[in-house]
């Protein structure tokens, strides 16, 4: 099976589809001409104990949230967009002859996967995109190589095929969230790299955009259920308190994400120390946590703000706008995804 990843393909309708240990979040946005409309979107939670450290353990039950999600929403489409993290592919650069046409190409990516990973080769899935022209030789293009074990892909597959569905796409979660940051800023002129910080549950991944090209990409783990529960049980306890001035509750934050930042900047500015972030947005289950985006100010000391891809699109008339704004932040993956094709 040969996967693609990023790759424009034919016009087709896509369903970007996201699974976490807590819950399905799906998301189908149409391109029409230079506008994007917001089809369909759901998210589901899930019972404990159906996914556990980013494994699938109970397909049977996820496949039949999904069967019946498709089909309480009338949901037509099939085709499904995932993402593995960047941390679980492998990623090279390599130049060959611009002369060699797709199936050569192809031919040759395998050869060069095998010089690069041979004890690999036999369990992965491979994929290549062309960047262009190469910069050292005009007879040379250069392309990125992706790789990743089919063991980390083959459950999901799985999964889709029980449910009734079509593995269209297998995406990388830093090109699909790059994918979104270009939706969000549109039309914006900056100089400055822009980045987001996508804050889930288990993983943080820090993309940085400049000059409208992903400059860095980059996962951490990050405990999310951790500051999530804690951030629930201190709004239960203090009711009609006021999150951006409360010290306890600033210091709940000092505690669970100080650090993590810090540790997150440095990793990046240590390998790019010619470029300076001039505005991060905030994306994932972590971004609805109250106060987060003015407490990330405070910390690196750049302009943060909360992450809206559907800013620029239009919702049709079946979808319930005041639940797709709550949610918007959570599902900048599974938009990306659904832009993939």
């Amino acid at each position: 099976m040969f996967l693609r990843w990023w790759k424009k393909h034919t016009n087709i309708d896509l369903i970007g589809l996201e699974i976490n240990s807590t819950a399905i979040k799906l998301l189908e946005i149409k391109t029409i001409e230079t506008s994007y409309s917001i089809e369909n979107f759901a998210v589901i939670p899930l019972p404990a104990g159906a996914v556990t450290k980013d494994q699938i353990s109970n397909p049977a039950i996820i496949a039949t949230l999904l069967k019946d999600t498709f089909k309480t929403n009338g949901i037509q489409t099939k085709n499904i967009a995932l993402a593995i993290p960047r941390s679980s592919v492998i990623i090279k650069n390599i130049s060959i002859d611009k002369r060699l046409n797709a199936s050569e190409m192809e031919a040759r990516a395998w050869v060069e996967a095998n010089r690069h990973f041979p004890d690999l080769i036999g369990d992965i899935y491979l994929d290549f995109t062309i960047i262009g022209p190469s910069s050292e030789d005009p007879a040379l293009v250069d392309l990125i190589l992706v790789a990743c074990r089919k063991e980390q892909i083959n459950p999901y597959i799985d999964l889709l095929q029980l449910s009734g569905l079509i593995p269209k796409v297998i995406d990388v979660n830093c090109y699909a969230l790059d994918r979104t940051l270009s939706v969000i800023l549109k039309e914006n002129k900056s100089t400055n790299a822009i980045a987001m910080l996508n804050l889930n549950l288990t993983l943080s991944s820090l993309i940085v955009s400049h000059a409208s090209n992903l400059i860095y990409a980059h996962d951490h783990s990050y405990d999310g259920n951790r500051l999530l529960a804690q951030v629930k049980k201190f709004k239960e306890e203090n009711e009609n308190i006021d999150f951006s001035q409360n010290g306890p509750y600033k210091e709940l934050l000092n505690e669970n994400l100080s650090s993590h930042l810090r540790h997150t900047m440095h990793f990046f500015y240590s390998s790019r120390t010619n470029i300076n972030i001039g505005k991060i947005y905030i994306s994932g289950e972590c971004a609805t946590i109250p106060n987060i985006a003015e407490f990330i100010r405070q910390e690196v000391n750049i302009e943060t703000e909360i992450a809206n891809p559907f800013l620029h699109m239009s919702p049709n008339e079946k979808i319930n706008k005041t639940e797709l704004q709550q949610y918007a932040p959570t599902l900048a993956l599974c938009c990306g995804l659904a832009l993939s094709l």
